[in-house]
């Protein structure tokens, strides 16, 4: 199903902001002319994305630094360097992107 978040105009450049969608939060990135939704809860430890850095196309979780591609979610930055136990990670969740009219929409 398609959902209207916000607009263009409610999102500064590379600043994560958080919303909650039919009881689904997700955080709404918008990097210069591209726009992203990502979960809004890291999944190394439940940090909310909404205080994470951007650079780039990537996202730095504000608590440990873990790190994300905001294009497919994928963890490009574990800063521990292992991938077991505490350290784990898995990929953070990404949805569908349809940015009509300066409304921003995804796909839930």
């Amino acid at each position: 199903m398609l959902v209207r978040v916000c607009s263009l105009l409610d999102l500064e450049d590379k600043k994560p902001r958080k919303f909650s969608i039919n009881g689904i939060e997700v955080a709404i990135v918008r990097v210069g002319d591209k726009v992203f939704a990502i979960d809004a809860y890291c999944p190394h430890k439940g940090r909310n994305m909404e205080y994470g850095d951007v650079d780039g196309y990537k996202i730095r979780c504000d608590l440990h630094g873990y790190e994300y591609s905001l294009e497919n979610g994928e963890l490009v930055l574990n800063p521990y360097g292992k991938s077991s136990g505490w350290y784990f990670s898995s990929n953070l969740r990404i949805y569908k992107v349809e940015v009509k009219n300066k409304d921003i929409f995804i796909q839930i």
